[in-house]
């Protein structure tokens, strides 16, 4: 008889850990296509596929304005599917069918040659979409599963995870462009075939999530039915309202809704940081291939140092955010951000570059996860998908305006690092509304 409340507890446990356990192999599946985008996806597009300039532009320039489209297209895409998975509460079924479509893009990049530019392209930009789409549910799944510091720990896990099986995707990847003579391969089609393997690693690893039960977050009930609107475009207006502090009557109100707005200044500032932080990312391995005229090998050498550096970072972030405060943590990551920001207009040798990749590895997912821990604490009921999905649309949206500032700067100057003063800025921006949360 003492043994059935001890079993019954660990039956109750064994969904969460289970539901933990998929939740985390989503960061883990995911960060493959991540990886492989900034190495061998841009190689790729810069060194093959429009080598010649094909479109009349140089392959840096292609980069950066199909990374400006993939960004435009989330930001657009981004609110209505998180409005209309918040409406129905199929937030699963929503990650699964954006985990797809990016694998389908993979595949499709894999299969199309590399004379049909625009196919390329296009797969590209359904794959980065894809990526962006199921990012979105995978963090609003977040507060299904744990909460506090157990988010923090979790959504850090995720990150280092991630980090981890990005490495060994991009490890497997490059080994098979480089036997591409004993696999009878020509270099443009073993990189394809590596795009093949990267869509199915993506799509077999998001798999346990079809199938684990996420349950709901303990500020959910029954009536949380009713704070849905009827059509996306009425839920997206709805919690509009709700940031600014208005409610459906059109009158301001205070107390309640001062919450509201605080949540508002808060995504603000979170959707200026990481918008700042992706493109700094998505520009890093062209400006290397560019300025640094790093080949294949070594630009992915560089890129797994930077996996390996930060998978201890994140897990260091996380530590710090649960044992001193958010607030904490992600001021210690902004700090060096802009560390980083600033160095790379000093930096003039291959060395001193991977010097900054390190630094810049010891920041890169800690600002992510604990932003992603702190949206999930602070999201309204019902709204998760809402919440992560305006997150990403601000996102895509400076990052969109930023990465074509990069284009427009490296096409008429050939001098990227130019536009890291912007950057700066937007970090600072960010930053500053951050610290008005109450």
């Amino acid at each position: 008889m003492t043994r059935q409340p001890t079993s019954a507890v660990a039956l109750r446990g064994l969904p969460r850990c289970s539901a933990a356990v998929a939740w985390v192999l989503l960061d883990w599946a995911a960060s493959a296509f991540s990886t492989v985008l900034i190495t061998l996806v841009v190689a790729y597009v810069e060194r093959v596929v429009f080598a010649d300039k094909a479109w009349g532009l140089s392959g840096g320039v292609v980069w950066a304005w199909t990374m400006a489209a993939a960004m435009l297209a989330s930001a657009v895409a981004a609110p209505f599917l998180s409005a209309w998975a918040d409406r129905k509460q199929r937030h699963k079924t929503a990650l699964m069918a954006s985990v797809v479509a990016g694998s389908i893009g993979l595949l499709a990049l894999g299969a199309v040659p590399s004379t049909a530019h625009a196919a390329v392209v296009a797969g590209i930009v359904v794959a980065s979409v894809g990526f962006d789409m199921a990012a979105i549910f995978t963090g609003s799944l977040l507060p299904r599963i744990a909460s506090g510091r157990e988010a923090d720990q979790l959504s850090a896990g995720g990150f280092a995870a991630g980090y981890a099986g990005g490495a060994i995707a991009l490890v497997i990847a490059t080994a098979i462009v480089g036997a591409h003579e004993r696999l009878g391969l020509t270099t443009p089609g073993s990189l394809r075939v590596a795009f093949v393997f990267i869509g199915c690693w993506w799509l077999l690893f998001s798999l346990p999530a079809a199938f684990a039960r996420f349950g709901t977050d303990g500020r959910t009930d029954p009536g949380d039915q009713e704070v849905h609107a009827g059509s996306s475009a009425g839920e997206l207006l709805a919690f509009a309202r709700s940031l600014a502090g208005w409610t459906s009557d059109g009158v301001e109100h205070g107390g309640a809704d001062e919450s509201g707005r605080s949540f508002g200044r808060v995504l603000l500032g979170c959707v200026l940081v990481l918008g700042a932080v992706q493109t700094a990312i998505a520009q890093f391995s062209s400006v290397a291939l560019e300025e640094f005229h790093l080949d294949g090998p070594a630009l992915v050498r560089l890129v797994l140092l930077v996996q390996a550096v930060a998978l201890p970072g994140a897990l260091f972030i996380g530590w710090l955010s649960t044992r001193w405060s958010r607030h904490g943590a992600l001021a210690v990551c902004l700090v060096g951000w802009i560390a980083v920001l600033t160095l790379a207009t000093l930096v003039r040798t291959p060395v001193q570059l991977h010097w900054l990749a390190a630094l810049l590895a010891l920041v890169l997912g800690g600002v992510q996860s604990v932003i992603r821990a702190t949206v999930a604490g602070l999201a309204p009921r019902g709204r998760f998908g809402a919440t992560f999905g305006l997150m990403q649309v601000g996102t895509k949206l400076s990052g969109f305006v930023a990465s074509l500032v990069f284009g427009a700067v490296l096409a008429m100057s050939g001098h990227p690092r130019a536009g890291l003063i912007t950057l700066l800025a937007q970090i600072a921006a960010g930053w500053w509304f951050l610290k008005r949360q109450r």
